[in-house]
């Protein structure tokens, strides 16, 4: 397979796993896949490359899966979806959405002192972030200072911790609450923290645009971070909040739910009944997939196509929020 127009594709190719390379160089004639391999071959701009291999990527998985596809099938709306999917007489159209996050990609190190924030007994997840070249005792600083922060706060607090001098060493944010025990971390930059559960909520509501009328439609919106399915899921169910209108769960003393600016909030968005993120990392043979399924949506043969075909982990909302 040769990726010979520009040097930014001789790159991308050198990212691609061999299996995913296998399943493209098939996709000639009059296979259902040639307008995606055409597209692979032919662009030079980055952008459209990358979009072009999350497309490639789920479709070698949905085929992979042994589905038949349809791709950029058009709507009565004239709309296309990204793909048709056609298995044992269920059908599903699936909406791929690739996702840049508002931050640049770096190398981290990450101190194993920060696994001490884990065994805290809290539910919820935290986002931690440190200066760049922090060194061990200024990251014990901030451990400590975490630590003690953590036992008492409350989701959507934040601790900004700083050296004798004035310094930002780095800090923590209380996201949201999840189901486990004990306190999950996930990393932020040294800046600060970005919440891109708005950005995201934009592209849902434009996928849902092109949705096929009257069928089983899943959005599946890749990134190549695993800590967006988070700001994902806010996007999805609204932001975290706690509730002091309802009863806490059994062994809790805060009750959580979700503020009204979700995606399916208030009944939105009844067409779509589940959501999906993805790892649009190339190098991959299949993707990582987690599913959103709306609360109380039936999970018929059409949508359970999708997840099985995907290999999908299906994840609920942690916050048993109304959904919708």
């Amino acid at each position: 397979m040769t990726f010979d127009r520009a040097e930014a594709a001789a790159r991308l190719r050198a990212r691609l796993h061999p299996e995913v390379i296998a399943a493209i160089e098939d996709w000639t004639g009059a296979h259902p896949l040639a307008p995606l391999r055409a597209r692979l071959l032919s662009h030079a701009d980055p952008k459209v490359l990358l979009d072009a291999v999350a497309e490639a990527v789920v479709a070698h998985a949905l085929e992979r899966s042994g589905c038949e596809l349809g791709f950029e099938v058009p709507t009565p709306g004239g709309r296309t979806c990204d793909f048709e999917a056609r298995r044992d007489g269920a059908r599903v159209f699936l909406h791929v959405k690739r996702f840049d996050p508002d931050r640049p990609p770096r190398a981290l190190s990450v101190s194993p002192r920060l696994r001490y924030l884990e065994r805290i007994e809290r539910p919820f997840v935290v986002r931690v972030r440190w200066r760049p070249r922090i060194d061990d005792r200024e990251m014990q600083r901030l451990v400590v200072e975490a630590e003690r922060f953590l036992r008492t706060a409350h989701v959507g607090d934040e601790l900004v911790v700083r050296d004798d001098d004035g310094h930002e060493l780095g800090g923590v944010l209380v996201a949201a609450p999840w189901a486990g025990p004990r306190v999950s971390l996930a990393i932020g930059l040294p800046g600060g923290f970005i919440d891109e559960s708005a950005r995201l909520r934009r592209l849902l509501r434009r996928a849902a645009g092109q949705f096929m009328p009257r069928a089983e439609n899943v959005v599946l919106v890749g990134t190549t971070r695993e800590e967006d399915h988070e700001d994902l899921r806010t996007a999805v169910y609204g932001s975290p909040e706690e509730r002091w209108d309802a009863f806490p769960r059994r062994g809790e003393r805060i009750a959580f739910g979700r503020a009204d600016d979700g995606f399916w909030s208030g009944g939105r968005h009844p067409e779509s009944r589940a959501v999906g993120w993805f790892g649009a990392d190339a190098a991959r043979p299949l993707p990582r997939v987690r599913m959103l399924v709306r609360r109380g949506a039936a999970v018929g043969a059409d949508l359970r196509l999708a997840i099985d075909a995907l290999g999908a982990e299906v994840a609920g909302d942690d916050s048993q929020p109304d959904a919708g």
